[in-house]
């Protein structure tokens, strides 16, 4: 599995001649011929006559044809191991016509000398792929989404007590470096604790505006609400399954943990585990969905609003020579129960919001909490 998810080798080469055409051969253009010189009676008591010069003939070369470059090596290189890597691992890569989509993006970058004269010929065969969800990054975005420069159009986690007292969390997308993935789970894992100390009785996590971006740091700061354990599982087309986790502030897959809030602010699990309503929406995609998938088997919980984007998939990052990346769809997602998910989320209850206030979904999810035995129990 890969080394970081996002919702976050080699073949023979096939090789296109430029064929240039040869130009006609050169004609020489031939000299009129020379008149006979007709000497001059020489007198007796003068020189003899100075013959005529004798005409040349001049050859005029014919211009040869432009030749077309045709493909550098390095480009042909370059594309071919980024059309490897899609053979290898594309989670359609049984039902692809790999000699069609090869042709296809040879001819297209067909006199590409650089690398990056081949990015289009990329993009165009990862959307043949027909995931949904493979996409290309070229050196420069990488180093801003490496930087957090990404990110500054997403907001910040965020959480209120809401009048009926249940506590509200927005969590956004998030694209960033390692450090801003372990500031993203503290910030949510401060809320929780925040939260959790005005004793409501129930939760609503609000995934409406979530396009996305790297699960990790959403799945190691909503733990707490989570539970410890086995949250969902990524799903290969041979059926091969790793599963996801949190614990103690740390969240990955298999063995490998990808983000870890600090120690010293993690919130342990509640417990009991709160009722918790999820509010979805069709701008909810990828680790959106991921953590829409999390929530899915969980006790006490239900969804609410519109089906979400339908970018239930693992995207794996290879990274190509010239610092390029292709985030390359791999795999399904899968609940802790084992259901597979293939497109668009239904939530448990759909409601379809109107342009204006109030909000209805929110107003079904905190009827729904309110009527839960946590929030109706009489001590409260």
């Amino acid at each position: 599995m890969p080394a970081r998810c996002v919702s976050c080798m080699a073949i023979a080469i096939l090789v296109l001649t430029a064929v240039t055409a040869c130009g006609a051969p050169s004609t020489a253009i031939p000299s009129t011929t020379p008149r006979a010189v007709i000497p001059t009676p020489t007198p007796a008591n003068t020189a003899t006559a100075i013959p005529a010069p004798t005409s040349t003939v001049t050859t005029i070369p014919t211009a040869l044809p432009t030749l077309t470059p045709g493909m550098s090596a390095e480009a042909r290189a370059y594309l071919d191991q980024a059309l490897d890597l899609m053979e290898q691992h594309s989670i359609n890569r049984a039902q692809v016509d790999w000699t069609r989509l090869r042709r296809a993006a040879h001819s297209k970058a067909a006199d590409a000398l650089t690398p990056a004269d081949t990015y289009l010929a990329i993009e165009d065969a990862l959307r043949s792929l027909g995931d949904g969800h493979s996409f290309f990054l070229p050196p420069d975005q990488v180093t801003a989404l490496q930087s957090g420069a990404l990110n500054a159009a997403n907001s910040d986690p965020s959480g209120r007590l809401l009048d009926d007292g249940i506590a509200y969390l927005l969590l956004p997308a998030f694209g960033g470096s390692t450090e801003m993935a372990e500031e993203y789970a503290a910030t949510v894992q401060r809320l929780i604790r925040e939260l959790d100390a005005t004793q409501p009785c129930g939760w609503v996590v609000d995934l409406r505006q979530n396009r996305g971006g790297a699960m990790w740091p959403m799945l190691a700061g909503i733990g707490p609400l989570l539970g410890e354990g086995q949250v969902g599982a990524f799903v290969t087309p041979d059926g091969e399954q790793t599963t996801w986790f949190y614990t103690g502030g740390r969240a990955g897959y298999g063995s490998s943990v990808q983000t870890e809030a600090e120690s010293a602010l993690v919130y342990p699990p509640l417990d009991p585990l709160p009722p918790v309503a999820v509010l979805t929406g069709r701008m909810t995609a990828s680790s959106g969905e991921a953590i829409v998938v999390a929530f899915r088997g969980r006790t006490n919980t239900r969804s609410f609003g519109l089906e979400t984007g339908g970018m239930t998939t693992t995207n794996e990052e290879f990274s190509l020579s010239d610092g390029a990346w292709m985030l390359l769809t791999v795999s399904r997602f899968a609940d802790r129960t084992g259901k597979v998910y293939s497109g668009p989320i239904v939530p448990d209850e759909v409601v379809n919001p109107p342009e204006t206030w109030p909000d209805p979904v929110m107003e079904a999810a905190s009827g729904w909490l309110l009527s839960q035995p946590a929030c109706t129990d009489s001590d409260r």
